[in-house]
């Protein structure tokens, strides 16, 4: 298969049979040990493990290195249950089996057995001795002297031993041996602090990418098998999200039914309350639910209840803060109950106080919930969630654009207070992490009918979106705030959402829809005898209109606008009308009525400390000095609104300033510096999906507007 992952395992770099730093076996006292065969208890290994080569030369750099150490190299293997610690661990056991002269020892823990309790370490102990031939007469009966027989029997030995699926720290210390001619390998599905602290070397296996994930199914089906239906393979694949487990599971049930194309088993996974009956392979090993439910029996109650709520929050990701929400507790409660269930693998903190659930823990989580929970419990978390994020937007976005004049924000829940951001930076950075969280919430929302909250939630989002360039998720979050407004019985609101979209569209080139939302917006405030509404309408059509090239109408709109903030006192409105007016007039060539205005509108937005209005302003006034030939100064413009830009990461107007900056170089002979401009404007397009920008700025490289090829 062409481009496949390498299955190969490294064993370069290793000196020696075993390395320089192995101790020679010393003289000691006779053991109550028969000579007889050498331990190989190591059970068989899986036949495929793909995708784990770094993993795999991390073990063998720590379990075989030459390094002088004081007792033996331990690598603690831990991840969610099916992600296969397991396979990792014994493919490498076996192909190094012979840097272990004396033997490998095995024993599984049984820390997440449905049917039976943990192993007893001293039961293990005593299975080891035997292994080894000691003369059962003589194990003692005291765990300690047994363990110490245990480290005296293997110390002049070159041994594996590993042990499996341990439950605690404590199940695999009186296991470790003292010497440090062996080698251990623990699998976990917790975190084992008392190991790491004795100095055990974590490896934290991650699931398969969807490169990696595609050749594990090859491996067990064919490639032809699997490359048959491109689009139901990539289904299935996303459905069982990287676990191997989840993979070899479906490959059974695809096998099993040779006749069915790939398209069946997909349709299976794809209703989410049906689709963990697809990984079930008739028996508890081979059962995904089963599996799971190993690791969950071990939550205590308030933990187990949070996991179960999980599973219906519409968090792709999640804090301390929006699990407080979730559960109605404190938020020290809160990081409790999540270093309780990282501890266990079942989330992941990705980074620093954020957390992930894999999709099919989450899909088993909702399944525990329904059959343990009332359906108005789930819907008051539900609801506790969605009121935060609510509020969060709302909050954040004030600090974006504090010059908004609408609907207050709700009240946060209380636990979330102190977490909401307190300056315009905080709010970018709190939306850079929670915008894919957001729009899931606000779907939520529309989904439970809670109007108001779908409503507040696109009008928190405008702002970010539109300053990141996410044209489309624009649309689509004001679509659902248009359709929550439409149902909330105020034509004020009505009238705003309309706006917004009308914005969105316009900034995503739908510029026919952009002028009928706002025709209507229009329509409702003439109605409503709204001045500041009307006001807003306008300045926004003129903008359409600007666009579609009918620059006579755009400036009666900006016009119109101009007289109507003037009325209700709004400095702010008054300076962007001012600037649109500028932008018209310089359209038509009435330059010198375009610079007044302009200038005028810097005037303003300084005054009222109007930063974004800035951008737009000096934007307008480059592109004055550029069409009366002034490139200096139009650069000087530019230059200035793309520090104001970037200051603020507003990276859609960022792109334009980028464009407008790198062809006014290229008149000024400033070559490179107009490449460098230019490139960061299409990579800038190209990153929000602006293809027809992207390309015009394209073709200008490509024509020569700049000769150097960066």
């Amino acid at each position: 298969m062409a481009g496949a992952p390498n299955e190969s395992f490294d064993l370069t770099g290793l000196s020696g049979a075993y390395g320089s730093g192995l101790h020679e076996r010393s003289d000691r006292p006779e053991l109550p040990v028969q000579r007889g065969t050498t331990p190989r208890q190591l059970p068989m290994a899986p036949p495929w493990c793909v995708g784990r080569e770094e993993e795999t030369r991390k073990l063998t750099a720590v379990l075989l290195s030459d390094e002088d150490r004081m007792g033996p190299p331990v690598v603690l293997v831990e991840g969610v249950a099916g992600v296969g610690k397991t396979t990792l661990a014994l493919r490498w056991a076996h192909r190094h089996a012979g840097f272990f002269p004396d033997g490998q020892l095995y024993a599984d823990l049984r820390g997440f057995d449905a049917h039976a309790a943990p192993a007893k370490p001293e039961t293990i102990l005593r299975g080891f001795l035997l292994a080894m031939r000691t003369d059962p007469n003589a194990i003692p009966s005291n765990p300690d002297a047994a363990a110490g027989l245990y480290r005296s029997a293997v110390a002049s030995k070159r041994m594996l031993i590993f042990l499996d699926n341990a439950w605690d720290g404590a199940q695999a210390l009186l296991l470790l041996p003292g010497a440090d001619s062996c080698a251990v390998i623990v699998t976990t599905r917790r975190h084992l602090p008392s190991l790491t602290v004795r100095g055990a070397t974590i490896m934290r296996l991650s699931t398969l990418s969807t490169h990696h994930a595609r050749y594990f199914l090859s491996k067990q089906l064919t490639e032809e098998v699997v490359d048959a239906d491109f689009k139901a393979t990539a289904a299935v694949i996303r459905r069982c999200g990287g676990l191997p487990l989840a993979l070899s599971l479906v490959a059974s049930r695809v096998a099993d039914h040779p006749s069915f194309p790939m398209s069946v088993l997909a349709e299976e996974l794809r209703e989410e309350s049906t689709m963990l009956h697809a990984f079930n392979a008739g028996d508890d090993a081979s059962d995904l639910r089963a599996v799971l439910s190993w690791s969950v029996a071990s939550l205590s109650g308030e933990t187990a209840r949070a996991f179960r709520m999980l599973g219906i929050a519409p968090l792709l990701e999640f804090t301390s803060v929006s699990v407080a929400c979730l559960l109605d507790s404190t938020q020290a409660m809160a990081e409790e109950i999540l270093r309780s269930l990282e501890t266990a693998n079942l989330v992941q903190r990705y980074k620093p106080k954020r957390f992930r659930m894999h999709d099919l823990v989450r899909a088993y989580a909702a399944e525990l919930l329904k059959a343990e929970e009332t359906a108005r419990y789930r819907e008051e978390a539900l609801r506790r969630v969605v009121d935060f994020y609510a509020a969060a937007a709302r909050t954040a976005d004030l600090l974006l654009y504090p010059h908004r004049r609408a609907v207050p924000p709700p009240q946060a829940p209380h636990v979330a207070l102190s977490s909401l951001p307190a300056d315009e930076l905080a709010a970018l950075a709190w939306f850079d992490e929670e915008h894919q969280t957001l729009l899931a919430v606000q779907r939520t929302a529309l989904d439970e009918l809670w109007h108001e909250a779908a409503w507040h939630i696109s009008h928190g989002l405008d702002t970010y979106q539109y300053r990141r360039g996410f044209s489309q998720e624009n649309v689509a979050s004001s679509q659902i705030g248009l359709a929550a407004a439409e149902t909330m019985g105020s034509r004020r609101l009505l009238a705003s959402a309309m706006r917004q979209l009308g914005r969105a569209q316009t900034r995503a080139g739908n510029l026919l829809d952009a002028e009928s939302h706002l025709r209507q917006a229009l329509d409702i405030e003439k109605s409503a005898g709204s001045d500041t509404g009307q006001a807003h309408a306008h300045h926004d059509l003129q903008r359409v209109y600007s666009l579609l090239g009918q620059h006579d109408t755009a400036l009666d709109h900006a016009t119109a606008a101009l007289a109507l903030y003037r009325h209700v006192g709004s400095a702010v409105g008054e300076a962007h009308s001012l600037n649109a007016q500028g932008r018209q007039h310089a359209e038509l060539r009435n330059f010198a009525a375009a610079e007044e205005c302009c200038r005028k509108a810097l005037a303003l937005h300084t005054e009222t400390d109007n930063a974004s209005g800035r951008v737009a302003t000096l934007d307008s006034l480059g592109y004055i000095a550029e069409e009366t030939r002034r490139p200096a100064e139009a650069a000087a413009c530019y230059s200035e609104a793309l520090v104001l830009a970037g200051r603020f990461h507003n990276h859609f107007a960022e792109a334009e300033l980028h464009e407008s900056l790198g062809c006014v170089l290229a008149e000024l002979g400033a070559d490179t510096a107009s490449a460098q401009a230019l490139h960061a404007a299409r990579d800038l397009y190209a990153a929000q999906n602006r293809q027809q920008d992207a390309d015009r700025v394209r073709t200008k490289l490509n024509q020569g507007r700049s000769t150097t090829d960066l």
